[in-house]
């Protein structure tokens, strides 16, 4: 077989499996939908088909977008199955589809590690099983962690139980950046001045936004340096090319938007000019973290000026990172473009990072998703 021949092959075999996936999204949002069409999913036992397609699919796609305030119009029943797609859709329909399979004590045939491989960009067919098992036991621990934190800010206002299930719904929501909350007309404004609440939904938003491809690298690296394998003074030397990236590009993007956000708001009396300086620097660097692709707020958005308004169009555009629970381009396509530039700078033919070089094919496919 030639090489025409297996790239042939190998684009068939993609387009099944993105076609697989499109469809699975495609039936998670119509029953979804379906769902909150019922009577039991409303406060009022009405709901029109359109507004339940939009919250579906809002939920799904974890756009934090809504056409009516989810805390008064739906139900518990209808808030549950909006949080079953938050995290279906955070997570995606490959990992919870195999989750079941591994629940079910099902093996892997080489169509469905085909599949996991497409679904979340990875190199090798290597390790599907662990990787999945890893993904869905991170995301637990996190997301209860979160819940956890939350439940310090939301029990002693809201009672045990409205207190423990505002947590929940929060944490899932903020893990898988959907934006999506239940405790108010105001998303999080309520909590301006409240480093707990604020801190906490930063935590989940990152983590979920970093891609979990980035969180077991970082975990074996330190796990090697605790067990005494490789001295700490070698942990950024020790990560993969991918990890540091993903990480410099994260940093620098929550910082500049911390940055703009500070200056250009720090005298505007409708946003963050009547705070004190430690809650400007907190909500800044919460601003920053949000608009990447949470869509929580803990400032009026409508009030913001038009330099942040500008700057925070561009981060939401990169968004999050690849293998995330986060949208927009991803940061490791931003960052190859930035590479990309600075090779044609420097008059360097090929594209490197970090004394790696970026393949050209890499280059054109992060050129084509920025375009389109």
């Amino acid at each position: 077989m030639d090489v025409a021949e297996k790239n042939e092959k190998k684009l068939r075999r993609q387009m099944r499996t993105t076609s697989k996936i499109l469809l699975g999204f495609l039936l998670a949002i119509l029953t979804g939908a379906v769902l909150l069409t019922l009577p039991v999913a409303t406060v009022s036992g009405k709901s029109d088909f359109l507004t339940a397609l939009f919250t579906a699919t809002t939920s799904v796609c974890v756009t934090g977008l809504v056409v009516v305030p989810t805390f008064s119009y739906w139900t518990l029943f209808g808030k549950i199955v909006i949080l079953a797609l938050i995290q279906l859709g955070g997570l995606g329909i490959v990992a919870l589809t195999s989750f079941v399979m591994l629940l079910m004590n099902r093996k892997f045939s080489l169509r469905n590690r085909m599949m996991i491989q497409d679904a979340f960009g990875l190199s090798t067919m290597q390790g599907m099983v662990v990787f999945i098992k890893r993904v869905i036991k991170g995301t637990v621990i996190v997301e209860m962690l979160g819940a956890v934190l939350y439940m310090f800010a939301f029990i002693p206002q809201f009672g045990v139980a409205h207190g423990i299930w505002y947590s929940v719904f929060n944490a899932i929501s903020a893990f898988c950046n959907a934006g999506i909350d239940i405790i108010g007309p105001d998303s999080l404004m309520t909590y301006a001045d409240s480093p707990l609440v604020l801190l906490t939904s930063s935590f989940l938003i990152i983590c979920g936004g970093l891609g979990f491809v980035v969180w077991w690298d970082v975990v074996d690296v330190l796990s090697n340096v605790r067990a005494k394998k490789i001295p700490a003074r070698d942990i950024w030397r020790r990560f993969n090319t991918h990890t540091k990236i993903i990480l410099m590009m994260t940093f620098a993007l929550i910082l500049s938007g911390m940055v703009v956000t500070f200056l250009f708001e720090c005298n505007n009396p409708l946003t963050l000019g009547n705070m004190s300086l430690g809650k400007k620097m907190l909500n800044a660097f919460f601003q920053s973290v949000t608009l990447r692709t949470a869509g929580f707020a803990s400032i009026s958005q409508k009030e913001l000026t038009e330099p942040t308004v500008l700057v925070s169009c561009v981060i939401m555009f990169v968004g999050g990172s690849p293998v995330g629970t986060a949208g927009g381009i991803k940061t490791m396509t931003a960052a190859t473009l930035v590479f990309a530039v600075l090779a044609v700078v420097q008059g360097r033919k090929e594209t490197v990072a970090f004394k790696k070089t970026i393949q050209t094919s890499i280059v054109r496919r992060s050129l084509a998703v920025t375009v389109i």
